[in-house]
């Protein structure tokens, strides 16, 4: 394998996925919620976002297409990567982004001056999946990249969570490291293997009943993920404390959990579990006791480098704003967090989806209609974690550099790129739309008339081979028109309407 890789799985480019937790509203809410200062409360200037191992950098181009006034850098060692994440920047106009292709260890060696200092600097998934001296590397990197005060965002394969996929993995990577095979059919190979063992009763099953449905969920992810995931030389899912110890390195201390719900606990668990964490006085060991409890399996933790605590009188985490994206429509909804499935009642949410039907509003505004109620915030935290709102700090964006990106995207779509989210400007984050939907955006964003979109609809997915599925099955002739119809209105009556509102479309 050459050297460059550092033992990383080049096999696949990696995914073209967008993560909220990345957007910078996203990780100042997390700050001030759990009583710090966000960078954007600095006032020291245009602020500047750096992420470290940008993959394909779609998701950097993104969120830079949503925040037009702060100023993002992307590194990746991958020339493939940053190919395709200076032509995307390039065909959205974007001009506060730039994608530059360099390596950890050399930028830790010798920081370049132009890269300059950052207020934030983020990195997905990637710390778990690197040999020693990369993470040393990383630490050196965060260390000269952040400015004081600046939040990182870490985010990693963590234990004991991960343990029971730690047979499957070890298996996985020696079969590829002796193979000649592309790793999805090596993957194919262990998962077969795995799954004999599991029907001769295997032992290990018995030891890990909870390998048995983890395998099971490999068949739902896609290949290039799966083999990012699992086939590579370095593959270290982590303790919280053995991270938080090597953050200090570059002087960087736990913050929050970028995951909202995370925050809330202990508090959550149930009473017996809460006593024996609340026994233990290290933080980092009541840490790792929080992620057994719970059977951590990912972390996305925020470190500062400098906290800083709010003052008491301080404006903060009432002052956030609350908007409405999805109402739930029953009398309960499910939220679904790391340790456990949460019912909220609609005597919990449905004041607050009543309240912001006029527009968004704050959560001092929203706890004082409800008596201040603690379990309203809970509400709010959970509601945000699943989508239902967001939760967003005061301030006015340009909506056309993302109104861009999304047009360039669908159509880049429409000649079968793998794209599926879009920029949501009013919310400083993303949206997942469907690629029909995409296909749809470009077509009108292409001056298609209404009664049109149909055939053209249809005569793009033929372009690449592709066809409408109903329930599951492809569709032609009158029944294909019938569906593409069906599409239209109700994108037309109900999508379109919110993606407005969200300042994806104009």
């Amino acid at each position: 394998m050459n050297d460059w890789t550092h033992g990383y799985n080049i096999e696949q480019g990696y995914t073209y996925g967008v993560y909220r937790e990345l957007a910078p509203d996203w990780i100042d809410v997390c700050a001030m919620l759990a009583g710090f200062v966000a960078p954007s409360e600095a006032g020291q200037g245009r602020l500047r976002y750096l992420e470290l191992g940008c993959g394909q950098g779609f998701g950097l181009a993104l969120i830079a297409s949503a925040y037009p006034d702060i100023e993002f850098v992307g590194v990746d060692f991958s020339p493939e990567h940053i190919a395709h994440a200076r032509g995307l920047a390039r065909a959205a106009g974007l001009d506060n982004v730039r994608f530059v292709e360099a390596d950890f260890l050399d930028l830790a060696r010798a920081w370049p001056p132009e890269l300059g200092r950052f207020d934030y600097a983020v990195l997905h998934g990637i710390y778990s999946w690197v040999p020693a001296d990369l993470r040393h590397a990383i630490v050196g990197c965060l260390g000269e990249a952040l400015v004081s005060g600046g939040l990182a965002y870490v985010s990693y394969n963590s234990m004991p969570g991960w343990a029971v996929m730690q047979p499957f993995q070890h298996v996985a990577a020696r079969l590829q490291a002796r193979s000649a095979l592309p790793g999805a059919q090596v993957l194919n190979q262990a998962v077969s293997l795995f799954q004999r063992l599991r029907s001769g009763n295997a032992a290990l099953f018995e030891a890990l009943p909870g390998l048995g449905g983890r395998l099971d969920g490999l068949k739902e992810l896609s290949s290039a993920y799966l083999v990012q995931e699992y086939l590579h030389e370095n593959w270290h899912p982590l303790w919280f404390s053995e991270v938080a110890d090597e953050m200090r390195g570059a002087k960087l201390d736990f913050v929050a959990s970028a995951t909202l719900p995370e925050n809330l606990l202990p508090a959550m668990l149930p009473e017996p579990v809460r006593a024996v964490i609340t026994e233990i006085a290290d933080p980092l060991a009541q840490a790792d006791v929080i992620d057994c409890a719970i059977n951590q399996s990912f972390r996305r933790d925020l470190l500062a480098r400098g906290r800083r605590r709010r003052f008491s009188a301080a404006p903060g985490a009432a002052d956030l704003l609350v908007e409405a994206l999805a109402r739930p429509a029953g009398a309960t909804v499910a939220i679904k967090t790391s340790f456990g499935e949460f019912t909220l009642k609609d005597q919990i949410y449905g004041p607050v989806f009543d309240a912001l039907e006029s527009g968004p509003k704050r959560i001092s505004d929203l706890l004082a209609r409800q008596g201040g109620q603690s379990n309203v915030l809970q509400g709010l935290i959970l509601l945000a974690h699943g989508g239902h709102l967001a939760i967003l700090k005061e301030g006015h964006r340009d909506f056309a550099p993302g109104q861009r990106f999304n047009q360039a995207c669908a159509a880049a779509v429409l000649t079968g790129a793998p794209y599926n989210h879009v920029a949501a400007p009013a919310i400083g984050s993303a949206l997942a739309l469907r690629d029909v939907d995409l296909m749809l955006l470009a077509l009108r964003g292409q001056g298609t008339a209404q009664n049109e979109l149909a055939p053209k609809l249809l005569e793009s997915l033929g372009r690449l081979g592709r066809k409408l599925l109903r329930d599951g099955k492809p569709v032609d002739g009158d029944e294909a028109q019938r569906l593409a119809d069906e599409l239209i209105d109700e994108v037309v009556a109900n999508r379109l309407p919110v993606w407005q509102r969200l300042g994806v479309v104009p």
